[in-house]
This record gives C-alpha cells, sequence and structure tokens, in this order.
C-alpha cells in the first residue's frame, strides 16, 4: 500500500482499534489529551475524530478550522433513534443536538443510507460515502458457512450501551429474560450470549461457549449459524458475515437501520426463531439490500478512506499556501458503480422459487429444445389467430351486407 506523506492527527481514546487500519497509509498522532495545545502543537495536514459531540473534541476541531486545517469525522457505528433522540445526554436533555449539524468538514458515511440522513438534517455537502475500514476482513476473509453438528447456535447480543434511560434498560433486560426463558423450553437452539458486561452475571445467562465472550466478535460470528442482537453496528458485521440476523427491541422504536426479522415484543421470539433456522431466501434477498444500502461493502473500504483523507490534505494545504478559504467539493470520494445496486448473491431465481419448474430446471438442452417447441407453438397460434380474425372480418361484412337489402 501506498504511504503518504502527511502529518494526520487524531483525537482518540481507547479508540485505537478505528484508527489501525489507517496506519497502512499515514504515520498517525493519536492524541488522548484532547486540548488546543494539542492541535497547535502538532499542526496537522488534517484532523481526524471519531466524535464532534464531545465538548473538548468540538473545541480542537473549531482551532483546527481556525488554522485552515481539514477536519474529518470517522463514523464509528450506526444512528440508531434511542440514541440521537431519547438520550438524555443530547439533544432530548437539551444537550447538543447529535449530528444536528456535523461540526467537521467532512463526515466518512458508513453508507449511502446515513448519509441521505445526514443531508436531511442539513449536512449537504459533507458526506462521503466510504464504508468501515474495520469490517475490511470480512471481504478480504469470508467467513464460511457454518459446519458444526447438532443444535444450531444463536449468537445473542446487545451494544455496549444497550439503553440511555433506566426505562430503555429495562426492556432490553426483558427482552433478554424471555429469550433466556424460550430457548431453555426448546432444544433447536444453543446461545452464545454475548452482552453488556455484567449483564450475563445479572440476568443469569450461561451457555456452552462462554470463552467466545472474550474472543473476537469475527469468532463469535463464525461459530453461530444466525444472531440476534439489540440496535447496533454489530447488525452490519453480522449481515456482512452473512449470517441471518434479527433485530432484538422491546421499545419498538424506529429502525435507521431495519433488518429482514424483528422481534419487539415475547410473542414474536418463537416465530421469528422458528423461521431463521431455515431462513427463507427471499430475506436473505432483502437482508443483503439492508446491508448494502447502510454499508459501502461491495468493495474494501480502506482504499475510499485514505483518498478521502489524501484529498482533504491537499487541499487544505494548497488553500493555507495560497491565501484562500477552505472549502471542499461536495463529493470527493469516487461514487462505485455509478451508484447503482449490485445484485445480491443470494438473488438466486431457483431458491427464490423452488416449486417453480423453469426456474429450477438446469438442463440447458431440455430448455432450449423446450423453448423451440413454444416458438413453434406460439407461431402456429398466431397463424391461427391470424385465420380467426380474418373469418370474424368476413362475417362482419356479410352481416352488413345482408342488412342493407
Amino acid at each position: 500500500m501506498h504511504m503518504y506523506n502527511l502529518q494526520v492527527l487524531a483525537l482518540s481514546r481507547r479508540q485505537h482499534h478505528h484508527y489501525a487500519p489507517l496506519l497502512a497509509h499515514f504515520p498517525i498522532i493519536e492524541i488522548d489529551d484532547w486540548s488546543l495545545d494539542e492541535v497547535v502543537k502538532h499542526n496537522p495536514d488534517i484532523l481526524i475524530t471519531l466524535s464532534g459531540d464531545w465538548y473538548e473534541a468540538y473545541a480542537c476541531i473549531q482551532v483546527a478550522k481556525e488554522k485552515q486545517i481539514p477536519t474529518l469525522l470517522i463514523m464509528d457505528g450506526i444512528i440508531e433513534w434511542r440514541h440521537e433522540w431519547e438520550d438524555p445526554v443530547y439533544g432530548a436533555g437539551g444537550g447538543i443536538a447529535y449530528y444536528q449539524p456535523v461540526v467537521t468538514d467532512k463526515i466518512a458515511c458508513l453508507g449511502w443510507q446515513t448519509a441521505r440522513i445526514l443531508e436531511g438534517w442539513g449536512n449537504i455537502g459533507k458526506c462521503e460515502i466510504v464504508g468501515a475500514a474495520r469490517f475490511d476482513s470480512y471481504l478480504n476473509d469470508p467467513i464460511p458457512p457454518p459446519t458444526h453438528e447438532g443444535p444450531k447456535r444463536l449468537l445473542i447480543m446487545t451494544a455496549n450501551t444497550p439503553g440511555f434511560t433506566p426505562l430503555q434498560i429495562d426492556l432490553v433486560e426483558q427482552s433478554l429474560l424471555d429469550v433466556k426463558d424460550y430457548l431453555s423450553q426448546q432444544d433447536d437452539w444453543k446461545p452464545i450470549w454475548r452482552v453488556r458486561k455484567g449483564l450475563d452475571q445479572k440476568l443469569g445467562l450461561t451457555d456452552e461457549f462462554p470463552h467466545l465472550r472474550t474472543q473476537s466478535l469475527r469468532d463469535a460470528l463464525a461459530s453461530a449459524d444466525a444472531v440476534l442482537t439489540t440496535p447496533s453496528t454489530t447488525l452490519l458485521e453480522a449481515m456482512l458475515s452473512g449470517r441471518p440476523t434479527a433485530i432484538l427491541d422491546y421499545s419498538n422504536s424506529p429502525p435507521y437501520v431495519n433488518a429482514a426479522w424483528m422481534i419487539t415484543a415475547c410473542k414474536h421470539i418463537s416465530v421469528v426463531l422458528e423461521k431463521m433456522k431455515t431462513p427463507e431466501q427471499s430475506r436473505m434477498v432483502y437482508q443483503d439490500e439492508i446491508l448494502h444500502n447502510n454499508l459501502e461493502c461491495y468493495t474494501p473500504a480502506l482504499p475510499r478512506l485514505a483518498m478521502l483523507i489524501k484529498e482533504m490534505a491537499e487541499i487544505g494545504r494548497k488553500a493555507r499556501e495560497n491565501g484562500n478559504e477552505l472549502q471542499f467539493p461536495d463529493r470527493i470520494v469516487p461514487i462505485e458503480f455509478g451508484g447503482h445496486a449490485v445484485m445480491s448473491k443470494n438473488f438466486d431465481l431457483a431458491k427464490l422459487y423452488p416449486n417453480h419448474p423453469v426456474y429450477t430446471n438446469h438442463d440447458l438442452v431440455a430448455l432450449q429444445t423446450a423453448l423451440t417447441h413454444t416458438n413453434t407453438e406460439i407461431s402456429e397460434l398466431k397463424r391461427q389467430l391470424k385465420k380467426l380474425k380474418q373469418r370474424s372480418i368476413l362475417s362482419t361484412l356479410a352481416r352488413r351486407i345482408l342488412r342493407r337489402y
């Protein structure tokens, strides 16, 4: 990979894993002390951050802007309704409205859906369709289908912050207890619990795979047949791994990221898990559509992110050298495939319509023969229809002549 000669300053607090992929392209200076002096001291070509809502991050961003240093916010998670509209730390409690507006010059969006939402909140010209570089491994080294024998394994997860109010936390806990109760009464599924630290002990969540709680999410997904999760970025990671994925959300909040299966009440658990044992092909196609609407992942994201950082830094350098105002084009990152969707890997007519004889017949010679006979029959029917029309016209003329006389 090409290394760029840039000074990249990153606001980082226990967030190194988000920046780590970029080290292949840039020497990055990560600072935990989000002080104005740090920005001035390093005088970077660009300032990158995962957050613009903390007052310290906001202050650093403002200093960078005063010095004509480009600023980029890299999205590290999905937009979630409760966090956006009901979190008392933000707008719901009188604090800053989250992403309304984005305070950096640009934001590296996870996908088209996010960009459209943010643009609708007044961020036109700031949104770049990038994806998530930390998920590139799923493209470079896809997780194979599970191969274990016996009961299917259900990976059950929560977000790191499963709720933002006491009521929301109570609903999450109740949903997990209901899932636990259902699983204890059947033999088709074995749970893999991977929930917020402390919830497993509080709710008595035990399984046969406790080692997977401390291993990477990729390892847990590789062991699972399906995934059940509260609203979280893990939704996209699970879909990217090819696992059937359901949302568990008793708050029944509007989903900014949808799913092909939804559990919003206790009565849905048995119905959804029964369907997920043998996922319908149509739902897997829909899951792919959701994934690609919300995560730009037809190709790896790292080259797009590196290109965005490089181009922004170059624009900043030129503006400072020429004494011009710092301005950016509405789109820096090229739109892949002309903005068109790519057919889902699960779009297979034979699987979508297993009872349709045409789609399930893969014998090319037989199909060609059938087509030839069908075309011959159509030609004959057209010939007969033409004769019938001629007879009808003659009959009509005869009746008219008879009426005259």
